[in-house]
């Protein structure tokens, strides 16, 4: 009935540091934009009365300003992204006598 005669999870491949790291300053913009969109909608929704009262609209307002951040800091990370992992190697080549001591 199975034909398979691999080993259970012999192509299974962990993802490395950079590729993590990658993955989740690319996810960042899109929050950013989607938290933006939800913004717009409910600032159009509660915009029938346009003033500092209207709780709707000053969370719509929220989650625009809020939505503009995260992407800006999301677009940063992902361009400072590699500067990240070139660091993270530096420290793997010393010396076993700096260890110990």
């Amino acid at each position: 009935m199975n034909d398979n005669k691999q080993a259970a999870g012999a192509k299974l491949q962990t993802p490395s540091q950079a590729e993590k790291i990658k993955y989740w300053t690319s996810l960042m913009p899109k929050i950013g934009l989607a938290l933006m969109i939800i913004g717009v909608i409910m600032s159009v929704c509660f915009s029938y009365r346009f003033a500092d009262t209207n709780l709707g609209l000053m969370v719509g307002f929220g989650f625009i300003i809020g939505g503009i951040q995260v992407l800006l800091l999301g677009s940063l990370f992902h361009a400072l992204q590699p500067k990240f992992v070139q660091q993270a190697k530096a420290p793997a080549h010393q010396s076993m006598e700096r260890v110990q001591h």
